[in-house]
């Protein structure tokens, strides 16, 4: 019996003395569209790639754990940090510093790009799963595609090992593990980075006019008038293009669960607000043909004081020290707020039986790449982090609100438009929105044909 392996049988055999000694006595923690690691902006770089052993550098803090000082054999690890992928030269780095500092482990990447003319990273998985030589550690999709992963009974149940070492399992974020998780419990899956979306604001345009911040619905409400007074458009959104902004007033007045009632009316309230905001002037003049584009550029120039847009833009926005991020704070009588995030994780870590049978060496590096220190450097590319971490390093303060965001939400949803029918999706959106902001439909009508082509 392996190592890890032992101590989660050492646990479970001191819980269950210790429950017997208890009983004696008596009783007794997406729109999917934009930057995110569910889909990487890679481009193929050569027609094959060969398998490469990574060569060892500098070594990094998180890399000289204790646990694995001992390690030493060869672990076989695929993921898509490759070619032009914006994750791949600090995965590199990553990589180089654990060998760094654990000479006797050598690390064979065999990760391959996912965009070019063929999907060379589906085609690798799929390849090796087929012919039951499965890596030691991938980095693959959850979710439907988890399909063919579980099927071949090739690949660990986590959850066992989470259970066994609470101190690394205490900074995954409970959360964001549920996209990893099926039906029957099993934590098939560590999701690692995904997208994100909320309510961006530009905090100098609020002190300006000694505006409170955004943080709650009654701050927004009550600063529409000034702003329009004043020449700033209070939210840049298109109506002709509103799901970012339609996503979180949902999110906002049904919380994490009620989102799960795909059309029902309770989101009726959800889209009122929309009537009520454009009836206020909190949209641009022009909102009916206003492109994604636009409201970027109305946003960013200062001339708005508050959008709903995802990950994909925080890079844009970061070098303004003003701009900050939050979830959309609940509607009167809502069931949103702080707590919950609009963020998808689409991907995560899958160990072998194989790896996990043979040794403790895969697990090691799992956890080295699961930590909060590895995932600071991730996210400082781009994306959110499904593990609890600090902000990066000189992160502006854009990015520091935005992390803090995701560490206080406790419940992390996806984008509705991405779970269910695209047709009942556009209704409700394009051109429902516009039909409810001009009072040529309700709210319910809306929903009621909505519903109809999501239960064609």
């Amino acid at each position: 019996m392996k190592k890890e392996m032992k101590k989660i049988l050492a646990t479970a055999l001191t819980c269950a003395m210790s429950i017997s000694l208890l009983a004696g006595c008596g009783g007794g923690s997406n729109s999917g569209s934009g930057e995110s690691a569910d889909a990487p902006a890679t481009e193929e770089t050569a027609a094959n790639q060969e398998e490469t052993t990574v060569e060892a550098e500098e070594p990094a803090a998180a890399a000289q754990d204790e646990s694995g000082a001992e390690d030493e054999g060869t672990i076989r690890v695929v993921t898509f940090f490759a070619g032009s992928d914006q994750w791949a030269p600090v995965y590199k780095e990553v990589v180089d510093e654990y060998m760094a500092a654990h000479p006797g482990v050598t690390i064979v990447d065999e990760s391959q790009p996912t965009s070019g003319t063929q999907d060379l990273f589906r085609t690798k998985i799929q390849s090796d799963v087929a012919a039951k030589t499965p890596p030691d550690l991938m980095l693959y999709y959850n979710g439907e595609e988890s399909k063919m992963p579980l099927d071949s009974e090739l690949f660990v149940d986590l959850k066992p090992y989470m259970d066994a070492d609470p101190q690394w399992s205490a900074n995954l974020k409970e959360g964001a593990m549920e996209a990893g998780r099926n039906e029957d419990g099993m934590q098939y899956c560590i999701p690692y980075i995904g997208y994100f979306e909320g309510m961006f604001y530009n905090k100098e345009l609020f002190d300006k006019y000694g505006l409170e911040e955004p943080t709650s619905w009654e701050n927004i409400e009550a600063c529409i008038d000034t702003f329009v007074e004043n020449g700033i458009v209070p939210f840049a959104t298109s109506l002709m293009k509103p799901s970012y902004m339609v996503e979180q007033l949902i999110l906002a007045q049904v919380g994490a669960e009620g989102q799960k009632d795909y059309f029902d009316d309770s989101w009726a309230p959800a889209l009122a607000a929309m009537k009520d905001l454009y009836d206020k002037g909190a949209f641009p003049a022009d909102c009916m043909t206003m492109t994604e584009d636009d409201i970027r550029v109305l946003f960013a120039d200062g001339k708005a004081a508050m959008m709903i847009n995802g990950s994909w833009t925080v890079s844009g926005l970061k070098d303004n020290e003003n701009m900050r991020m939050i979830t959309m704070p609940a509607l009167p009588g809502g069931k949103g707020g702080s707590d919950v995030a609009l963020s998808g994780f689409g991907s995560g870590w899958y160990m072998s039986k194989e790896a996990a049978e043979r040794d403790d060496v895969t697990l090691h590096f799992l956890k080295y790449m699961t930590s909060p220190e590895v995932m600071t450097r991730m996210i400082a590319v781009g994306g959110s982090s499904a593990i609890t971490c600090d902000a990066p390093e000189g992160a502006s303060p854009l990015e520091v609100s935005a992390n803090e965001m995701l560490n206080t939400a406790t419940k992390f949803v996806a984008a509705c438009d991405s779970q269910v029918v695209r047709e009942a999706w556009l209704n409700m959106t394009e051109p429902g929105i516009q039909y409810i902001a001009t009072g040529e439909s309700t709210p319910e009508e809306i929903l009621a044909q909505s519903r109809s082509l999501n239960e064609e």
